[in-house]
């Protein structure tokens, strides 16, 4: 009964678009919406596989409509359609999805900045902003998409395809298409926005959805951080946190920054590190990122100067000291890639600072981050200069 009512729901909206009543269009896709977003997950709206792709056809058209408004409804009905419930009846179709999507990140990525009355332009640039953020949360549910049918067989392999068919009907296509579109569409667009504007909500979803890529091909995970590393998104979501979430506001977006960074740190970890390092260094420094990672919403000058605060202050806890931890840690990897956002000289002077006051109050350092602490010396500093610095340290200079 549910899925004759969606499919009649679908072809009413298509014979709908034939007509030149935008009002219409808008109605018909938000009562759409509306039905996605409260279906139970338990009851499956499209049980036919040949509605489900009728309604993918529609939401291509509509996401294609030349009038903004329409489209920014119809990017909204396709997040809401991206769910498991909505599209896993056999075999899932991907091949669709995959346009879908595409076509949705084309018409964002092509939108210009209005040039028109001052009036009118605020309301385009409102829209396109409303119109960036839909299309992202597409995007990240598309990318949890993905992940949920990893652990469904008859999702992964399409079982139902014919046997011996070079389908591209396959998760790991879908999925490999999502990361090669978040590189080549989606990191781009959203990093020219970033340029003229800056909302919260935008970069949370936006961060979410590289979050989840980590897993969607578990087998580029490493490579995937690397790139994002050298692309300045430690730095990138280190001012994110210091804006928007200091005196904590913002939880949602500072929780999502402090997830990404803290896997992304534990990728990198893994691809540089850990042939030569134990699982239980890598276990500590786990811990140390997902409970310092939330408190660090400082500036990253403030945080320069923090390195170099000696611990008396804050004797009763151990807030400061995690906080220079995990800050000489973000540096590390910044730098192993590429991403040198502060002054050298500045930064030698921190890191020296925090290493001499560790000495003065006899602390022992953890292995790692001694190992990025020094890291960061060197880099800062010709050789001859580190040898000179570092001889008042109760340590030995790694071999370059």
């Amino acid at each position: 009964q549910v899925g004759r009512c969606i499919e009649s729901l679908v072809r009413s909206l298509r014979g709908v678009l034939l007509l030149n009543n935008v009002e219409l269009h808008k109605q018909g896709l938000l009562l759409f919406t509306e039905i996605l977003k409260r279906q139970p997950v338990e009851i499956k709206l499209f049980t036919n596989r040949g509605v489900c792709i009728e309604a993918i056809d529609v939401l291509m058209e509509t996401v294609n409509c030349p009038v903004l408004e329409v489209a920014v409804e119809a990017v909204k009905a396709v997040a809401a359609f991206l769910r498991k419930d909505h599209v896993s009846s056999p075999p899932v179709p991907y091949e669709e999805l995959q346009k879908l999507l595409e076509a949705v990140l084309k018409r964002c990525a092509d939108l210009s900045p209005p040039q028109s009355s001052k009036r009118h332009a605020v309301s385009q640039k409102l829209l396109q902003g409303q119109f960036l953020l839909n299309t992202l949360e597409s995007f990240r549910n598309a990318c949890r998409l993905a992940v949920e049918f990893q652990g469904d067989f008859m999702a992964q392999e399409n079982a139902f395809t014919a046997p011996n068919s070079e389908s591209k009907d396959t998760l790991s296509n879908f999925s490999e298409f999502l990361l090669r579109i978040c590189d080549s569409l989606c990191i781009p667009m959203v990093m020219s926005y970033l340029e003229r504007a800056v909302s919260p909500s935008v970069t949370e979803v936006f961060i979410s959805a590289l979050s989840t890529l980590f897993t969607v091909v578990p087998s580029m995970r490493n490579k995937f951080s690397k790139k994002l590393a050298s692309s300045s998104f430690i730095r990138l979501t280190l001012e994110l946190k210091a804006r928007f979430c200091s005196v904590q506001s913002n939880p949602v977006l500072n929780h999502t920054c402090s997830s990404f960074l803290c896997s992304l740190c534990l990728n990198l970890y893994s691809a540089t590190e850990k042939t030569r390092t134990s699982s239980q260094e890598e276990q500590e420094m786990s811990e140390l990122l997902q409970k310092g990672l939330p408190q660090l919403n400082y500036t990253i000058a403030e945080s320069l100067l923090l390195l170099s605060e000696t611990p008396e202050p804050f004797f009763l806890d151990q807030s400061l000291c995690s906080h220079q931890h995990c800050f000489v840690l973000l540096l590390y990897f910044a730098y192993s890639f590429g991403d040198r956002f502060v002054p050298d000289a500045e930064l030698f002077l921190a890191v020296r600072n925090f290493l001499l006051s560790a000495q003065d109050h006899g602390d022992c350092l953890p292995p790692h981050i001694l190992r990025a602490a020094l890291y960061l010396l060197a880099v800062c500093q010709d050789k001859g200069l580190f040898s000179l610095h570092c001889s008042h340290l109760p340590i030995t200079p790694p071999h370059q």
